[in-house]
């Protein structure tokens, strides 16, 4: 019995202790600076944190070597638009540059629900992306060729804002090409409201700060995956202080909460009256937070994406 209980405190301690570190992993993104962010750097540390096995480094270097790859095929004095293009040939057409094998959409998983199909190792693996990976990479190579390029949002929906040499901002839509898109074809495909247009919850560039919050998400996500969602829900937490209008994490942490009411009290209780007196703050406090977060969004202009 006294050998159990030990194994129990110890299986708890080392839950606890990793959630205490990928609570302090998320926290030290933020810490960086800001001004010369590497984005590069941060989705591979935080997709280590969904797979430790990945190498940083190794990472690093893989795309080090690609935009080598891309610095030889480049006109000489490339302007803007012409690293533009370069990197939609290097990623979107097959050719030596890529061995052959270009990068495309993947069509089983558009929306990334297998997390870690959102992984850019995965992506750059078997070249097949989706709304995450596909414009984080493009944003990765555009940064180190110089470029002003910064991710936005879309309901569900991630794509790239190209500031040319001239000033004139333009958004690239990774899924298709990196092709020009204008916003009203977001708004005609997926559920815009005007309030979260001017609110900032779509359609704006994101700070860098901004950047890393949505880059993060995939932390969230894992963890409600592993139906760690008290966990989930204090990452969601630092995610929206840092991002206060990030609806979609308002909406994953609702979802936590649903989880723990599920699990916790429906699938235990026939009726609340049955809810033991102790629990009734506890599930108060579940009830609060998840009409709250939906609340939160609904204001910001968030509307569920039919899907």
């Amino acid at each position: 019995m006294i050998r159990i209980f030990v194994s129990l405190v110890f299986a708890l301690w080392s839950a606890t202790a990793a959630f205490a570190d990928i609570r302090t992993d998320v926290r030290d993104l933020f810490a960086s600076d800001l001004e010369t962010l590497d984005f590069a750097r941060v989705k591979t540390e935080v997709d280590r944190m969904i797979d430790p096995s990945i190498d940083v480094d190794a990472q690093l270097a893989q795309i080090d070597q690609m935009v080598t790859t891309i610095e030889t095929m480049l006109p000489p004095d490339a302007d803007s638009w012409a690293k533009v293009e370069t990197i939609r040939r290097y990623i979107y057409q097959p050719g030596p540059w890529n061995d052959g094998n270009a990068f495309s959409y993947d069509h089983d998983d558009p929306y990334g629900l297998d997390v870690r199909n959102k992984l850019l190792s995965d992506y750059i693996q078997d070249r097949r992306g989706n709304c995450i990976t596909m414009p984080f990479l493009f944003i990765i190579l555009g940064q180190r060729l110089g470029l002003d390029v910064v991710p936005a949002m879309a309901p569900l929906h991630v794509f790239v804002k190209f500031t040319d040499d001239a000033g004139k901002t333009w958004n690239l839509e990774a899924t298709s090409g990196a092709g020009a898109a204008r916003d009203q074809h977001y708004r005609d495909l997926l559920p815009i409201t005007d309030e979260a247009i001017a609110n900032g919850v779509f359609l704006a560039p994101l700070s860098n700060e901004q950047s890393i919050a949505v880059i993060a998400a995939v932390v969230v996500e894992e963890l409600i995956a592993q139906d760690r969602y008290h966990d989930a829900m204090a990452v969601a937490d630092i995610l929206i202080e840092h991002y206060p209008m990030f609806a979609y994490i308002m909406v994953k942490k609702a979802t936590a909460s649903y989880h723990l009411l599920r699990t916790e009290f429906h699938e235990k209780y026939p009726t609340a009256q049955d809810v033991p007196e102790d629990q009734r703050p506890y599930l108060a406090y579940l009830q609060r937070v998840n009409q709250s977060m939906f609340d939160r969004a609904e204001f910001l202009g968030w509307r569920a994406l039919q899907r």
